[in-house]
């Protein structure tokens, strides 16, 4: 066994123990319990993960035939549904099976997380004007932005927080889910009109978390700081 092997074996490692603290949480849970047992054992959680690359393309596919048609949005948000119960389930089946992949499980799983991100924005940018592109843009890097937080937190505190006040990822799914049902009643000119804010919304969400994080680990620098000093 070479060395950087051992060194990585020696590290604790929290990243499969999300905080979960968010509302739909209780839900989810008797979700995994009842749909576990019916998992075939030929499906194991890598192929569960890696499933969302599949459904990040089936995003990009219906954003763009929502162009001619807005039905389309339907499918948008199968897919959607169809992210959320894979990656609910890829790390419990891993758990169940003692089979999960822990530290390749965290890097796939929350890297295809970032694409599906992209396929969402990207699915979204159809529907707008060509002058939307820079908005576009902007609104990828706020978003984006939260899950560089969340990653750069866990390295500070080894606590891998996905949520915050009771909202978090799950939450965003189903908030996609009913802003699709309302453009398929009301058309994009909804999207049209509200993406200024939700990136507008996204920027000062960004820059408070940002600026209440870097408060706590300057607190952090200073206690530590000072129990070196005794």
């Amino acid at each position: 066994m070479d060395t950087m092997t051992v060194a990585y074996k020696k590290q604790t490692f929290n990243g499969d123990k999300k905080h979960l603290v968010h509302f739909l949480v209780p839900y989810e849970q008797r979700f995994i319990k009842a749909v576990l047992p019916w998992i075939p054992l030929k499906v194991g959680s890598a192929h569960l993960t890696l499933m969302t690359i599949g459904w990040s393309a089936g995003v990009v596919m219906a954003g763009y035939f929502s162009r001619g048609d807005i039905r389309w949005l339907w499918g948008f948000n199968g897919f959607i549904l169809m992210q959320y119960i894979t990656d609910m389930l890829d790390g419990e089946v891993g758990r169940a099976r003692n089979n999960g992949l822990i530290k390749w499980g965290f890097y796939m799983d929350h890297f295809l997380d970032y694409i599906f991100l992209c396929a969402i924005i990207i699915g979204y940018s159809f529907l707008l004007p060509s002058s939307y592109f820079f908005l576009v843009l902007l609104c990828l890097t706020f978003t984006a932005g939260f899950m560089v937080h969340a990653f750069i937190d866990f390295a500070i505190t080894n606590n891998f927080k996905i949520s915050c006040n009771q909202f978090g990822v799950s939450e965003m799914r189903c908030i996609l889910v009913l802003f699709n049902i309302s453009l398929i009643f009301w058309g994009k000119a909804l999207l049209i009109e509200i993406l200024p804010f939700i990136t507008l919304a996204s920027f000062l969400g960004l820059s408070f978390l940002v600026y209440a994080s870097q408060k706590v680990y300057q607190h952090i620098d200073v206690v530590y700081q000072s129990q070196e000093a005794l």
